[in-house]
This record gives C-alpha cells, structure tokens and sequence, in this order.
C-alpha cells in the first residue's frame, strides 16, 4: 500500500472505533487496559518487547519497530475462587477484544482496539515515531465507557519511549495514565511511571522486568512490578513463565494482587496464536485464561 491508501485506510478504521463507541452504551480507563494471551503469560511483564499488537496498549512507541500490518482477534473468560452460600462463583465474566496496526508507514505508524468486557468498553489508539534508527516516541490515548448506566466517560492518555541500547538489551520509559482527573482516580485510574527492560541470552530466552511506582496509592502499595521470561526452543515456538506483585487485573477491575501467568505461542509469516493463563492469589483471587490469533499482511 502507498501511503495515501495508509491514511484512507486508517481514517476509516478510527472512525469505526468512535462509531462503536458511540452506539454501545456503557468505565474505569485503567493502566494496561489489556492483557493480550501473550502479556497474560507474562504476567503484564512485555512493555520493552511488545510484540503482536501489545504496543497499542503497553507502549505505543514500540510500533514503529514492528514493520508489518497485523489484525489481532482475542477472546477472554475467567472465574473467581471464592464461593457465594448458593455456591455459584462471586467472580466471573469474558471479554473479547480486536485491533489493527499498522508499523509500515512512512508519516508515523500507528494502531487502534476496541475491547469489550462484562463492566465496559475501551477504545484505544495509538501513534509513534523513530526518532533515530534505535530511539522511539509514541503517545496513545484511551476512552473507557462503563455499562454501569452512568454513562459516564473517562478519557486519558499514555506516553512512552523506546531505546534499543543493544542487541541485547532495550530499555523503555512510560508515563501511563497522564491526566489522572478525580473521576479518573474514582474509577482506579492511577498515573503510573513504568521502566521496562529486555534482555535477549543469545536468541534463546528472552527477559523481562518491568517494575512500576504509582505516586497517589496509598503507602505500601506505590511500587510493584512484572517480570517475564519467554523461552524459544524453536523459531517459531515460544513458552512463557510470569510472576507480578502489586500489579493492575484489568479483568479484576485493576484491582491490584499478585500471582503469576503461563503461557504458549506459535508465530507462522502470517498469522500466530497464543495461550495465555494467569492466577492472582491475593483477594480477590481468580483464574482468568486468553486465546488469540493475529494475522500480518
């Protein structure tokens, strides 16, 4: 595609996500409004390596290392521990979410998602510049409407940039939910100063550890963090092990909890498909699972 059919095309994908917006009722915006099947296995660990479509919400500087158009499709269920006297689970809930990026253009590169779940909708759009060969800025901005019947909206945004210090090595710095205004904060949505690290042991297995200080929480529970490890045995196989502590469930609400993820992909030229498991053990406690598939073009 040139880049005038990039821009027709993006216009008309943008306009989409407002139209939906617009005709589905229903927020708490939340910092990693998102856990894809990939970032789930890593325990919301990721934001210095997200591939698949995962810029558009961890980082969004990121999509202009990742030089493909690519439709991402996810679906997610999940279901508490915890028992009511009837015996029915007291957590319990799905949500579905699809995005389109596009890392190719000349201009700047740039994404969109439309997530649905039991509590809201979110829309997310995303863009981001290669400063130089090995420095990346992006913004995003997100909008969540919750089915609360408030009807309330809640609008905020995402800034972050991207270094690739070595072959083996990228750091990124991210400043997630800019504004914080006090409805913002009613629904938990926090400003959240996150430093993601990746480090790459020679192609084999791939780390990460993405710690986080949120400022307005109360003593104890401003710093947390995500670590990750993704292991490739093969090319085009990968297994994923995650731990997090004091981290956002955005199925949870964004609750805060610790717990830990697993996980399994495979990635084809054209399309790939990830498995995603994650446990919170602190309360509320629940197990939430993802399966997705994105395709490039």
């Amino acid at each position: 595609m040139n880049t005038e059919v990039n821009a027709r095309f993006f216009r008309t994908v943008f306009l989409l996500f407002f139209a939906l917006n617009a005709l589905i009722p229903g927020t708490r915006a939340l910092a990693s409004d998102f856990h894809s099947p990939r970032t789930l296995a890593l325990g919301g660990a990721g934001h210095a390596g997200p591939i698949l479509n995962d810029a558009i919400y961890l980082n969004p500087s990121y999509v202009s290392f990742m030089p493909s158009y690519s439709l991402g499709f996810y679906y997610q269920w999940f279901e508490g521990a915890q028992k009511l006297p009837s015996g029915r689970p007291e957590i319990k809930g799905r949500s579905w979410n699809v995005s389109i990026q596009d890392g190719r253009s000349e201009l700047f590169q740039a994404g969109a998602a439309f997530t649905h779940r039991d509590s809201g909708n979110f829309i997310h759009v995303g863009a981001s510049k290669s400063v130089v060969n090995r420095l990346g800025v992006g913004i995003g901005w997100k909008f969540y409407r919750p089915l609360d019947g408030s009807r309330k909206g809640i609008h905020d945004a995402i800034f972050s940039t991207t270094f690739l210090a070595a072959q083996w090595l990228q750091v990124v710095g991210i400043v997630d939910n800019l504004l914080q205004t006090r409805d913002a904060r009613n629904y938990r949505l926090h400003r959240e100063l996150i430093l993601g690290t990746k480090a790459n042991v020679m192609g084999i297995l791939l780390a990460y550890f993405d710690p986080h200080y949120t400022p307005s929480l109360p003593e104890g529970q401003r710093f947390g963090h995500e670590l990750g490890l993704e292991v490739t045995p093969f090319t085009d196989v990968f297994f994923r092990f995650g731990n997090f502590r004091n981290a956002a469930q955005p199925f949870l609400d964004q609750q805060r909890g610790r717990g830990y993820g697993l996980g399994a992909g495979w990635i084809s030229p054209r399309i790939s498909f990830d498995y995603g498991v994650s446990r919170v053990l602190s309360r509320p406690s629940a197990t939430t699972h993802s399966f997705g598939a994105t395709l490039y073009f």
